[in-house]
């Protein structure tokens, strides 16, 4: 069954998918258990403990819910962005989704809010401004000691699938 899930040819794909089960029970990831010819499999904590697997916003007896969750919405597999955006794309989506609407993300507080350069977060927003994923909107912002007398401020909010419920278009 698993070599036809994973498009294997039969031969010696039973011995391969064995020794990875093997390997992943050996790192502690999932616990096997042989009931005849059927093998059932447990999902075990990816933290190689060995404890149970439980979803990280979820509490149980064993493990309370882990705070810094937040989930990846299936538009991110529905767009096909695990096939074609660059990792500062990606980066940037994952910071985008963690924050509120209308939020500030100067370039060159990357490296001190995210660990980011200024051209990976610049990278970044003009991958999803320009696959119509965010929307800046700009306006001057009075800073008296500067030049001009101001400074622009950007704004991004995110749009298309990933526009958030109850937002206004």
């Amino acid at each position: 069954m698993w070599a036809r899930l994973l498009g294997l040819s039969r031969d010696g794909a039973g011995t391969a998918i064995s020794r990875q089960w093997t390997w992943l029970e050996q790192q502690r990831l999932i616990d096997q258990q042989q009931t005849g010819r059927q093998r059932r499999l447990i999902v075990l904590r990816e933290d190689g403990s060995g404890r149970r697997y439980t979803h990280p916003g979820v509490a149980t007896n064993e493990v309370a819910a882990e705070g810094d969750y937040f989930p990846l919405p299936h538009t991110y597999w529905a767009a096909g962005m695990q096939e074609w955006a660059d990792l500062p794309t990606k980066a940037v989506l994952l910071i985008a989704l963690s924050l509120p609407d209308d939020f500030v993300l100067p370039l060159d507080r990357g490296p001190q809010w995210y660990g980011l350069s200024r051209d990976t977060i610049r990278t970044g927003l003009r991958g999803l401004l320009t696959r119509g994923f965010l929307r800046m909107r700009s306006f001057r912002k009075s800073a008296p000691l500067t030049a001009a007398g101001y400074t622009l401020e950007r704004r991004y909010t995110l749009a298309g699938p990933f526009r958030r419920e109850g937002e206004r278009t």
